[in-house]
């Protein structure tokens, strides 16, 4: 097939039509490819040239005790991962997973120099970023950031890293998917792309079409160990330069902290709710004390809006607590009793001990209701006695309505629900006995709702759960 640049300018001629004609013309006198793919745009010649000097390859160091062998001596383990430097002084971003409970750091670049590193922040696994720091003779070349959040499915894409250890490896794809979560942390929002990402690739750049930095590549999924299947996943530009910034001036994250938990409202909820849109998050439990229980927000509590904001689920609206400036009130709507309320909650740093998850008793499934009448699915209701919580050892903060017994084989036992759970809301109302867990749900009935809404202690959360009720069985 002809490469000369003279065939390349007369297929261009055909595409782009007689009106520029006399453009496409000069690209003849083009002396070679190389000149040609600098001329071009976001050539990927163009794209990288300036970033991969950026980019490094991190060497660590552990020694791990023999487990077939305790006396023996620790054994040395070398690990590869990747990085990019953020600022000419030295400070590099990689992931918190490649130089976890390490003993030693090395940075190589691009021209072969290698330098000590220590990490001088790190976010834990909920974020999996870390900041380290090298001291350079010289000031090192640094990436530029790009703005993650005007990324699209289907864009192109570059990854950038050390995979296996072999060395600098660029692959190349489009962005797959957005805001996945794949971890179960709150703060989940990766980048999905079919670029490859093999071990060792953690911690490098994921870069646009302009060479600017969108993602830092963090994890893979793959049936074996084989490596790269298409499914690489890169955390948003915008979450590492908040979390570096942050680590940079407190050597933490500094989240803000509200203290309030949260489920997304479903369609079921949003039916019970009197919602005409399937949006929010609803309120599960609320920290006594907290900035939450100071604005007067309470369990039921469905949130709209944070500080004038939309959110498309509970780990974005978690993100945007997070990121919160402490100390600065925000706006919070809420939907309550049929309308809408404005609430104001002052920021606090999130406190270094969590307080434990609400707890009942000892592990066990969670419970959803499938009927109004709990006698119908083989379900027992109790008023929750003193007796009760001995027998049950329920804890003495626990009010509501005990789950005395489920019969076997019984829509309640496939639904998961066991002896010793709690009823303690029917449609936001606190209900302390069995009747009053009926009446609840009949009035539900009576103002034609498909479903209703319980809040259910299970075994160490309190969580709102949805109640069939159209059909008045």
């Amino acid at each position: 097939m002809p490469t000369k640049p003279q065939h390349l300018s007369s297929r261009l001629i055909g595409l782009i039509g007689a009106g520029l004609v006399a453009g496409a013309l000069a690209l003849a006198t083009v002396p070679s490819n190389a000149a040609l793919r600098d001329w071009l745009p976001f050539g990927k010649t163009h794209t990288l040239a300036k970033l991969l000097p950026a980019v490094v390859n991190i060497e660590v160091l552990s020694f791990k005790p023999d487990e077939k062998n305790k006396s023996a001596p620790p054994r040395r383990v070398e690990a590869f991962g990747s990085g990019f430097v953020v600022d000419p002084s030295g400070y590099v971003v990689t992931n918190h997973h490649v130089v976890d409970g390490v003993s030693e750091i090395h940075v190589t670049f691009k021209d072969g120099t290698s330098l000590p590193a220590k990490v001088v922040g790190d976010a834990g696994f909920n974020i999996d970023l870390a900041l380290l720091k090298v001291d350079p003779e010289k000031p090192l070349p640094a990436v530029k950031w790009g703005n993650s959040r005007d990324v699209r499915v289907g864009d192109s894409v570059f990854v950038v890293g050390n995979p296996l250890g072999i060395g600098e490896s660029v692959s190349s794809g489009i962005v797959s998917a957005l805001n996945r979560n794949i971890t179960e942390t709150p703060y989940d929002d990766f980048i999905q792309t079919d670029a490859a990402i093999n071990h060792g690739n953690s911690g490098g750049p994921m870069v646009n079409v302009r060479g600017d930095v969108i993602g830092v590549a963090t994890a893979l999924y793959s049936p074996t160990d084989a490596g790269s299947i298409g499914l690489g996943f890169a955390i948003p530009a915008y979450d590492v330069q908040f979390v570096i910034d942050r680590l940079r001036k407190y050597g933490d994250l500094h989240f803000g902290f509200i203290g309030m938990r949260m489920q997304d409202v479903t369609a079921d909820m949003a039916d019970a709710l009197g919602l005409k849109q399937v949006r929010g998050a609803i309120i599960s439990s609320v920290l006594p004390g907290a900035p939450a229980a100071d604005a007067g927000i309470v369990p039921g509590d469905v949130v709209l809006s944070y500080d004038n904001k939309n959110f498309s689920d509970i780990r974005a609206l978690g993100r945007m607590i997070a990121t919160s400036q402490i100390g600065t009130p925000v706006s919070i709507t809420v939907w309550r009793d049929g309308k809408e309320q404005k609430l104001t909650a002052t920021i606090e740093k999130w406190p270094d001990e969590m307080p434990a998850k609400d707890s009942a008793k000892a592990e066990a499934p969670p419970a959803r209701v499938v009927s109004t009448n709990p006698a119908q699915i083989g379900m027992d209701l109790e008023p929750l006695t003193d007796e009760a919580r001995e027998k049950f050892k329920l804890a003495g903060s626990v009010n509501g309505v005990l789950v005395s017994g489920v019969s076997p084989n019984t829509t309640a036992a496939d639904q998961g629900f066991v002896a010793g759970d709690v009823i303690l809301r029917v449609q936001n109302a606190v209900v302390k006995t069995p009747e009053e867990v009926q009446q609840k749900l009949a009035d539900a009935q009576a103002q034609n709702r498909r479903f209703a809404l319980l809040l259910v202690q299970t075994a160490d959360e309190k969580k709102w759960v949805t109640v069939p009720i159209s059909n008045g069985n």
